[in-house]
Formats: structure tokens, C-alpha cells, sequence
């Protein structure tokens, strides 16, 4: 994988089909360098941002999600057709998880364009 590749998975938003997208995200973090423990940390801020897409959504609609080499790093994007300004951490259970993504991730944005919910990022040889 080379600098800026990006990689597209795109999943119903059922979560069955999680799975998937943590061995796409194991995957391409391990080609990529990243060391055992800090790809199970990515799986697990994937998860726990796929949890509360799939809970908020009780839809049958699909989501995109984007592995992106940005060169030092690696960057996840979660992106809803038609939606905007969704907010996923509202509540007091939705902060914990937004704590625990922020806490395993070194970058964290909620994006209020286009379709995308929000992105984040690990950095190469940044230690959580």
C-alpha cells in the first residue's frame, strides 16, 4: 500500500458485518507496519464507532467506510449516504465510547459536509 491509497469497504449497516470491516482494518494496518497491539486498538475504536452507527440507524441502509494511508499513518473515514450533523456521542453511554475511541486513536474529527460522520487516525510509531 502506498502513500494516500485508499482502500473502500462498503457494509449494511448491520453488525454481522463488522467483522469485515476489522479484518480489512487489520490487514491493511499490519502491510502498513503498525505493531499486534496497536492494530487490536484500531479494531477496537472501529468497533466502537460502527456499535453506535449501527444503534442510532435502525435502517437497512449501507455505510462506506475509507482506509486511507496518509503516509505517517492511517486514517478511517465513516461516511452516510444523506446524512449531515449526525450526532453519535450524545448521551452519557455515548461519551464513554467517544472516550475510549479518543483514547486509543491519536486523531478524532467530526466532519459536518458532504456525508461524512466522522474520521480517525493512527499515526506510525505514536504509542497510545
Amino acid at each position: 500500500m502506498k502513500m494516500s491509497d485508499t482502500v473502500s469497504v462498503l457494509i449494511p449497516l448491520k453488525a454481522e458485518y463488522v467483522s469485515v470491516t476489522r479484518l480489512t482494518a487489520s490487514g491493511i494496518a499490519s502491510h502498513m507496519g503498525f505493531d499486534f497491539d496497536t492494530i487490536e486498538d484500531i479494531k477496537v475504536a472501529l468497533s466502537e464507532v460502527l456499535s453506535k452507527i449501527i444503534e442510532k440507524r435502525l435502517s437497512e441502509e449501507r455505510i462506506t467506510i475509507e482506509f486511507t494511508n496518509t503516509g505517517d499513518g492511517l486514517s478511517i473515514a465513516f461516511i452516510l449516504a444523506n446524512q449531515t450533523g449526525l450526532n453519535l456521542f450524545d448521551g452519557e453511554n455515548d461519551n464513554f465510547a467517544l472516550a475510549i475511541i479518543q483514547s486509543l486513536m491519536d486523531e478524532v474529527d467530526f466532519n459536518q459536509n458532504e456525508n461524512i460522520v466522522m474520521t480517525m487516525t493512527k499515526k506510525l510509531g505514536k504509542a497510545v
